[in-house]
């Protein structure tokens, strides 16, 4: 059996978010390249030089940041100069791939993987070697959404990463709406984290979860809006007030600044931190529902059949309207309205748990056809 060398770009020792985008895309893979042994170059974008070997002499330009000053400019000189000898560990792959990930968002030119691993690596192979932009994002404030990209510099830089790709899908509205205004007809798919369960079948215990995944202000930002953190930590905690009198409650995290923000928040409350994309499976198969803070929580859990509310405080939300799920903007949520929604899910379980099922083998073909198709044509 022949071996295909594929290159990822991706992020690693984060979150668990991160890791079930890239087992979702090893599933697409895995299926295209059924006849073949693949063998993973992964490349962590937060450090873009990683996509060198230790040896190769670009990594000296990593001293100028202990300079007192003129350290960036140094640096960006010194990179500059130091790709220009090439040998990047992606120059062997047959493919490279970026995993999915917010792509577009307010300033992403200025992003630090920009230009060393975009402009001086993969645009540099793209003329010989595929690349593939699977289920790009979008990251712009709720209450400012654009509708094309309004900083020249970014338009400018989402329209060399279109060209640079083959092939690049879209999980958001927005994302897509972007990438048209370039004249580049993306396909929207579900991200590829919605693909990580691979069927994976439920646990059959009868008194499940409604569990609650919980960040401090809704989300990761708050982008300048006027987030009220403390009144969403009351929602929640009423929230959980009020439904633990009917259901079993947990909470589940995704880093350990989570997992202690969740023992003060229900300090009773058992909390669930997995560490592996198998242990959040095996949580997920525990759950009947969940109100989720963080994306890959909810993308994560509809993987399994599991249906959630997600909220958020940016269009990173637009991931759980491709998926039909409820969402909504933190400052637009009530105590009521939630455990209305929550006991609607509840209630609904199995119609959610086959929807959703068959959406997810319904998006991992598409998948694997747009990626077949692109390799072929």
């Amino acid at each position: 059996m022949s071996t295909i060398k594929i290159g990822l770009i991706t992020t690693l020792n984060t979150n668990i978010g991160d890791d079930l985008i890239r087992v979702g895309i090893g599933h697409i893979l895995a299926e295209v390249f059924r006849d073949r042994t693949i063998e993973y170059v992964m490349v962590n974008k937060h450090k873009p030089l990683s996509v060198y070997e230790k040896g190769h002499p670009i990594h000296l330009a990593e001293m100028a940041h202990a300079l007192p000053r003129g350290g960036g400019y140094v640096f960006k000189l010194a990179e500059r100069l130091g790709a220009q000898l090439q040998h990047s560990r992606f120059d062997q792959c047959d493919l490279i791939v970026q995993c999915g990930a917010p792509v577009f968002w307010p300033g992403c030119h200025n992003v630090e993987w920009a230009e060393p691993l975009w402009k001086h690596v993969v645009g540099r192979l793209a003329q010989r070697i595929p690349v593939f932009n699977l289920a790009a994002g979008s990251a712009y404030p709720w209450q400012a959404q654009p509708t094309v990209f309004e900083d020249e510099a970014d338009k400018a830089y989402a329209a060399d990463l279109l060209g640079y790709c083959q092939l690049t899908t879209v999980r958001d509205r927005l994302a897509k709406k972007l990438c048209d205004s370039l004249g580049s007809n993306v396909p929207q798919l579900p991200c590829t984290a919605f693909l990580s369960s691979a069927g994976q079948q439920m646990d059959a215990q009868p008194d499940k979860y409604i569990l609650i995944n919980y960040m401090a202000g809704g989300g990761h930002f708050k982008w300048n809006q006027p987030i009220d953190s403390a009144r969403w930590q009351g929602v929640v905690s009423e929230l959980i007030a009020k439904i633990g009198r009917r259901h079993k409650v947990g909470l589940l995290c995704h880093n350990g600044e989570e997992y202690e923000l969740a023992e003060k928040l229900a300090p009773s409350l058992p909390r669930f931190l997995p560490q592996s994309p198998q242990e959040f499976m095996a949580v997920a198969s525990t759950a009947k529902a969940a109100l989720c803070n963080r994306m890959h929580a909810a993308v994560g859990l509809a993987s399994m059949g599991v249906p959630s509310i997600a909220v958020c405080t940016d269009t990173r939300l637009l991931m759980l309207e491709t998926l039909g799920l409820p969402h909504y903007y933190v400052e637009e949520t009530s105590v009521g309205q939630l455990e209305a929604e929550l006991e609607s899910l509840v209630a609904d379980h199995e119609k959610w748990h086959n929807q959703l099922d068959n959406l997810r083998i319904e998006t991992c073909q598409k998948y694997i056809s747009l990626v077949e198709n692109t390799l072929t044509n």
